[in-house]
């Protein structure tokens, strides 16, 4: 048996360690059952007075969209003081979680966004302000449902919102988190505006715009350009970030997103009825609730009840794996396979899972694994189950744009896939974008080969290029990560692309973007890549920026075999830089010029 609390919560696994405290799963002897417990180390008498406050609070909500409290208490650990509470075990991820995989189908973003103002409603009318709504304090259980977490900032008023009671975070001290707080909690209130439950409307807004578009209403990183940007400036509209939106989103988050209190929605309770009205008439989006055709019968082995205890503990390892991901996860995934095997059947929708994630994890080294897994995934899953659009769109995707053979064979396929990927994943979901990569680059390639190194290109293959990959980039410099695979190769091409058909300033704009520090590429990136960055660049108008940068490519080439006749080009295009400043500084008479693109490019 593991660690006890108070002789009754047996702590069995650490979930999470966090600046506070730690979060431990544990079971509950007295009334058998599975807990979550918070643990906490208090530093000040503020820290402890939150921990109880939280326990407070949140113990006297009793509502469905927010974590039970069951217990609360002090106790030594360690020779430390600490404190501890006792919730309900929750399965599943944060909304963070979820965001940062991309933005959800609206219907989901519509229904989570519901829920979150639900709890709202009821933590208002209990006189509490949660003052800390965010992603990460919003859980998607494993059944779908919606958990509001954490009212340790929370501060008790009266049943009308009216923000009364004690303020225990000190005089002039802004708590929360800043990227969702309204106005008048960054004044603390000034101004006789009040910190009632619209500020918790607000960071709704917030939540929501980010639930709609994938981004926050405001960007800045630096706390006092987010002061700035929440006090006076107009966030951008919803359906600006994303097309399709209906105009009545629109209208719903430039209330919540109001800078007087007095403009927003009047309490969470109408927030939700027209989040639910939204959703009725027929909001672009995929259906609320998805059905997915129903497996075949199979002879099972045993354990295949829905509730079965043995059944629930083999998904939850599942769930566990892939969202942990651990350095030997496909050697775990492979025992899970042949457990699952052993208990539900081989053609058990759980193991044709398991077996699936396994397969697209080694199908660089065993390339038949996923293809031989697919029909049973079909059998199993339905054609429209998001784990087997994944690895279908993985295994065609990668076949017709890689494979042999003529590649636009797969596009009928490609075409449905992502349309299919789009009504589960939404537009911009990366299994939706991905797939739509590889439908570009397989008609693009045709019956060639892929296209590699690169002098392997001519100009008709860069404009056929252009012509596929484009009209895909600005969705992936929208919805992907900065470092995003996809997106890397798209940038790319496309920057070669324009630098084989003249286009010296369509590819000074993309290699800016590859390319940030150009000192290091000329002195340690690929010679020959560099000569194109720095020639585009000062094509394209800057020659200043790019002669700063060609004295240290040439240093480099004569150590590097084979590369004479680079070094020649490198030179003659520093001569035509430099005669090209000189005749700008005759023609302009100042002592400078260039820096053209560093300006254009925020350089």
């Amino acid at each position: 048996m593991g660690e006890l609390i108070e002789n009754r919560y047996a702590l069995e696994e650490l979930l999470g360690r966090g600046g506070f405290g730690e979060v431990w799963r544990a079971e509950d002897g007295r009334v058998g059952r599975r807990v979550a417990v918070k643990i906490g180390y208090p530093q000040t008498p503020e820290e402890s007075r939150r921990f109880e406050r939280e326990a407070s609070l949140a113990g006297s909500l009793a509502h469905p969209n927010v974590a039970t409290v069951h217990d609360f208490g002090r106790i030594e650990r360690d020779g430390r003081d600490a404190v501890f509470l006792v919730m309900e075990l929750l399965g599943g991820r944060s909304l963070a979680q979820v965001l940062a995989d991309g933005v959800p189908p609206l219907a989901d973003a519509l229904e989570w966004a519901g829920r979150i103002a639900d709890a709202l409603g009821a933590a208002h009318a209990a006189g509490i302000v949660h003052r800390d709504v965010k992603p990460a304090n919003v859980m998607i259980t494993e059944t779908g449902a919606v958990k509001v977490l954490d009212f340790g900032i929370a501060k008790a008023g009266s049943a009308s919102g009216s923000g009364g009671g004690t303020d225990l975070t000190g005089t002039g001290m802004v708590i929360g988190s800043f990227p969702y707080m309204a106005p008048e909690r960054w004044t603390g209130g000034a101004g006789g505006v009040p910190v009632d439950g619209r500020a918790d409307l607000y960071a709704l807004g917030c939540v929501l715009m980010e639930l709609l578009t994938g981004s926050r209403p405001f960007a800045a990183r630096e706390m006092h350009e987010l002061l700035a940007q929440h006090l006076t400036a107009e966030p951008p509209v919803p359906s600006s970030l994303r097309a399709g939106l209906p105009a009545v989103l629109d209208s719903l988050v430039r209330e919540l997103l109001a800078k007087d209190p007095r403009e927003r929605p009047a309490d969470a309770a109408k927030v939700s009825r027209r989040l639910a009205e939204a959703a009725r008439d027929g909001a672009p989006g995929r259906p609320a609730a998805v059905t997915y055709p129903p497996p075949p019968a199979y002879a099972p082995t045993v354990h295949t009840a829905a509730d079965d205890a043995v059944r629930l503990m083999l998904e939850r390892r599942l769930t566990r794996l892939l969202e942990d991901s651990p350095a030997d996860v496909v050697d775990r995934l492979a025992v899970l396979v042949a457990d699952l095997t052993e208990e539900v059947g081989a053609q058990d929708a759980l193991t044709v899972r398991a077996a699936c994630h396994r397969a697209l994890r080694v199908r660089r080294q065993s390339p038949t694994d996923l293809e031989r897994i697919l029909p049973r995934m079909v059998r199993a899953l339905g054609l429209e189950h998001p784990d087997t659009i994944t690895a279908r769109a993985t295994w065609v995707g990668e076949a017709a744009a890689f494979g042999p053979g003529d590649g636009r064979r797969h596009e009928e396929e490609l075409r449905e896939l992502v349309a299919q990927a789009g009504r589960v994943f939404g537009a911009h979901g990366a299994v939706t974008l991905t797939a739509r990569y590889h439908l570009a680059s397989a008609m693009h390639r045709g019956a060639r080969d892929r296209d590699g190194q690169w002098d392997a290109r001519t100009r008709e293959r860069a404009e056929s290029e252009r012509a596929w990959l484009g009209p895909l980039l600005p969705d992936l410099e929208w919805a992907m990560t900065a470092d995003d695979p996809v997106l890397l190769d798209v940038r790319r091409r496309l920057a070669h692309d324009a630098w084989l058909v003249g286009d010296s300033a369509g590819a000074a704009e993309l290699y800016w973007r590859l390319f940030p520090n150009l000192a290091e590429l000329a002195e340690h990136g690929d010679p020959e890549v560099a000569h194109r960055v720095l020639r585009s660049i000062g094509e394209a108008g800057d020659p200043v920026s790019a002669l700063a940068h060609m004295d240290l490519l040439l240093h480099r080439l004569p150590f590097l075999s084979g590369s004479q006749w680079l070094a020649q080009e490198v030179s003659d295009t520093r001569a035509a830089f430099r005669r090209d400043v000189r005749e700008r500084r005759r023609a302009d008479g100042s002592g400078g010029t260039g820096g053209g693109l560093s300006r254009l490019f925020g350089r």
